[in-house]
């Protein structure tokens, strides 16, 4: 696979998962406990497990033969990004589609790509290469202050309208975007130090490409753990399991289904094209992948009228900060041919 046709599958990949969180919107009378649990379950446990026991001979053997250091890592890093996954639907039902997605994955594509630029290839950093995707990333980090300046703006000219996302303190969605971010860059360290699991997959029959299903299967275990955690006591706490069966509620287990889909079939198109990258694909995929997801994630947002009612200075805010997104995504594309 080309270098390019990897680029273009992580771009594909971020646009699925720029799209999944639309189902938040349309599942009242449920809470966000209930639909959360619901594509937790078959985006971080059924589905891996179906794609991996489908494409890993001896999936089996394969996990039994993998370094046990490298196998927890993959697993702590995939329960770390799940303590981020759930304060992410938190945090984009406070600030809204288009802002929260944007500032959590800011954060996300900082760190997650500085460690593996530092950790793997430490001999970029000081080159012109490592240097442009430092400079790519910083970009990208003012698109989003930019946005989180629009939305902000658009906070305070919607007030006394009705709004698109749960009232409730900007200050509290921001903090809570941000750690989600911190937390949520180990999804990319639990590929990026992945290597002896893959191996064990390979030696145990599967191709290189398949192998990393084995990957995402023990990392993404990890990540429905502490989701299923937080939403079974948040359900307890809120009396909320009763919803469940709720009269007219049965199609709120398919756009759960289509949410999983989204989201797990994109992190396989991350992983398939910055696979065919080398080392250096957990460091430019990553931001890539991201930037993709804050690109969407914005379009829809304004579709779905997040900015409706908001003043012309947000909108302009919003814009810029888009066009920043976009231009970091070019110097990315830059970096990946120096």
């Amino acid at each position: 696979m080309s270098m390019w046709m990897g680029f273009l599958l992580i771009v594909l990949g971020g646009a699925m998962q720029g799209t999944y969180y639309l189902g938040l919107k349309y599942v009242e009378p449920w809470k966000w406990e209930n639909i959360w649990s619901v594509y937790a379950f078959f985006s971080l446990l059924l589905l891996p497990v179906a794609m991996a026991a489908a494409t890993v001979p001896n999936l089996a053997q394969a996990v039994a033969q993998s370094p046990s250091a490298a196998l927890w890592g993959v697993f702590l890093y995939g329960l770390g990004w799940g303590v981020g996954s759930t304060l992410s639907g938190l945090g984009v039902a406070r600030l809204g589609l288009a802002m929260g997605v944007a500032i959590l994955l800011g954060v996300t594509a900082a760190i997650g790509s500085f460690v593996p630029l530092v950790a793997k290839t430490p001999q970029l950093v000081f080159q012109p290469k490592g240097l442009m995707i430092i400079v790519s990333v910083i970009t990208l980090l003012i698109g989003v202050l930019l946005v989180a300046v629009a939305g902000k703006k658009r906070e305070a000219s919607q007030a006394g309208a009705v709004k698109a996302v749960i009232p409730g303190s900007f200050a509290t969605g921001l903090v809570i975007c941000v750690m989600s971010g911190i937390f949520s860059s180990m999804l990319n360290l639990a590929f990026a130090f992945s290597k002896p699991v893959a191996d064990a997959a390979v030696a145990a029959g599967a191709s290189p490409s398949a192998a990393l299903n084995a990957v995402w299967m023990v990392a993404l275990a990890g990540g429905f753990l502490a989701n299923a955690v937080y939403t079974c006591y948040l359900m307890t706490r809120n009396k909320t399991w009763k919803n469940f069966t709720l009269p007219k509620t049965g199609p709120f287990w398919l756009i759960g289904l289509v949410m999983g889909a989204l989201w797990y079939f994109g992190v396989v198109l991350y992983g398939r094209g910055a696979a065919s990258m080398g080392d250096i694909g957990s460091v430019i995929g990553w931001p890539v992948f991201l930037a993709a997801m804050i690109v969407f994630s914005s379009i829809w947002g304004f579709i779905t009228g997040e900015w409706k009612g908001s003043s012309a200075q947000a909108r302009r805010f919003m814009a810029g900060g888009f066009v920043v997104l976009m231009l970091a995504c070019v110097l990315l594309g830059i970096a990946n041919r120096m």
